[in-house]
């Protein structure tokens, strides 16, 4: 249940410090199993005012055996504590009303044995330093590294590292990666983009991430704040979405997309995820093809780019996992649409993306062309491009429920004259952003495509129905190979 892993924390502890026949440990885990009920979980309160932070760690220390509690203010934390004792306290710095270095004060001032570690996304080197002055345990910087976070939660408890005879070696209890993504998932994962591995191109290594982190912003079209959590996968697993709450899992694959309008949305069971093409672009260019994605209904927008998830990834860091990964060689001409909307994908040696854009002026005829040969250019050329929109069309859109989490800082709003509420990035930026979206709906098959992409006027919709072309090709091909 969900009290077994802390029992089995005890039960390491007790067994290193006292016990040196390690042949014991299977009957130390059992007893201290059993006598379950005499034992104190390590109770962590989560002091933040992000209901999405508070609901991801919720989870994430959930799995590792740790019983929370959570206030959203100083004011409830200080409530909870005159009748509760937690083992440790995770405190935003940034929050209404007290903030969290008074709240610090406080605490060491009323409670000093207690281990505190600060958390924030906006604070300088000085705040750092005050934070450890006043008593603070750890300082740790949002968007948090939940291998990080946990490692000082351990130190912060003092079970990181037990003392243990040197014929035993050093002992650590910091988590293994698949406790995060793997073990808890692992009958959920559907690994469909590693089925059918025909129309084979090039091969290079899969990836991961080195370690997950988490990222936390607005939904575009719900408005709602949305936590994001990247957890590694081992080889062959594909890329996968999950509700932070549910166990159920999606495939990021044209086989689990629910709905097209305005954004790309998958969905399976009870989990859904929606506006995922701006951090799939990312991992397209990334290359990254194992990945667990948290988030709670909608991928932030962030600045309404793909350039957020690109700093994430390589602030993270990627995993060469050394085992070949292949791509799509597309091997005939597909096509969706005719006139003034349509795509075609065709044989070509590498992967490029001709877009043709015609609105009305201001924006008026665009074209661009983009080769995805290296993470550099990408960067340069087409991360940064944001969404955008039409003062024309904002009402309309947000009677629908949708572009309610639209501000001025996540994406580009053009009126008569142009854009009205920032300076363009690029003079043709609303191309590029057209660009963007292709590259991370494209990607839905779990493999990159090798091939020539000629687009015109397209969306989301047009992008998924030529993938599902070239799913039906692939199946047919594979099951002529039976």
């Amino acid at each position: 249940d969900q009290y077994s892993q802390c029992w089995c924390r005890t039960a390491f502890n007790n067994f290193f410090k006292k016990c040196k026949d390690y042949q014991k440990l299977y009957g130390v885990i059992v007893t201290a199993v059993a006598q379950k009920n005499d034992l104190e979980p390590i109770k962590i309160l989560i002091v933040d005012d992000e209901k999405s932070i508070r609901k991801t760690l919720e989870g994430v220390f959930r799995d590792e055996g740790y019983v929370t509690e959570c206030a959203d203010n100083a004011a409830a934390a200080f409530e909870y504590l005159k009748n509760n004792n937690p083992s440790l306290v995770l405190l935003d710095i940034w929050m209404p009303g007290m903030d969290g270095l008074e709240s610090l004060e406080r605490i060491k001032a009323l409670y000093p044995e207690m281990p505190v570690i600060m958390i924030s996304g906006h604070a300088t080197i000085a705040t750092a330093m005050r934070s450890t002055k006043l008593g603070a345990s750890d300082f740790i910087e949002k968007p948090l590294d939940l291998e990080v976070l946990l490692k000082s939660v351990k130190r912060s408890l003092k079970l990181d590292i037990i003392d243990t005879p040197k014929n035993i070696g050093e002992v650590t209890l910091s988590p293994q990666r698949e406790q995060f993504g793997e073990k808890r998932y692992h009958d959920q994962l559907n690994k469909i983009a590693f089925d059918n591995v025909v129309m084979k191109g090039g091969s290079v290594s899969q990836k991961t991430l080195k370690n997950s982190a988490i990222l936390y912003g607005q939904g575009l079209h719900s408005g709602k704040k949305s936590g994001l959590i990247l957890e590694p996968l081992p080889i062959n697993s594909g890329i996968h979405f999950a509700e932070v709450s549910e166990r159920s899992v999606v495939p990021a694959h044209v086989d689990f997309v629910d709905s097209t309008g305005y954004a790309t949305t998958v969905r399976f069971g009870n989990s859904e995820a929606g506006t995922i093409e701006h951090l799939m672009s990312a991992l397209h260019a990334y290359g990254i093809s194992n990945l667990l994605i948290k988030c709670n209904g909608e991928v932030p927008v962030m600045d309404g780019s793909a350039l957020d998830f690109c700093n994430l990834i390589e602030d993270v860091g990627i995993e060469e996992q050394n085992e070949p990964w292949y791509e799509i060689a597309i091997d005939k001409t597909y096509k969706i649409g005719t006139g003034k909307e349509e795509i075609t994908i065709e044989p070509a040696d590498d992967f490029t993306i001709s877009y043709l854009l015609e609105y009305p002026d201001p924006v008026g005829r665009q074209e661009f062309s983009f080769t995805l040969n290296d993470v550099e250019s990408y960067k340069s050329e087409i991360a940064s491009a944001r969404t955008f929109g039409f003062v024309k069309d904002i009402g309309w859109l947000q009677k629908q429920g949708l572009a309610l989490g639209g501000r001025f800082d996540n994406f580009v709003l053009f009126g008569e004259e142009g854009a009205i509420n920032c300076a363009l990035r690029f003079s043709n930026e609303p191309v590029r952003h057209k660009i963007l979206d292709a590259i991370g709906d494209l990607f839905l098959l779990g493999r990159k495509i090798r091939g020539k992409v000629t687009a015109k006027m397209t969306g989301h919709s047009d992008n998924v129905a030529i993938l599902k072309q070239i799913r039906a090709q692939l199946t047919m091909i594979a099951s002529k190979s039976i």
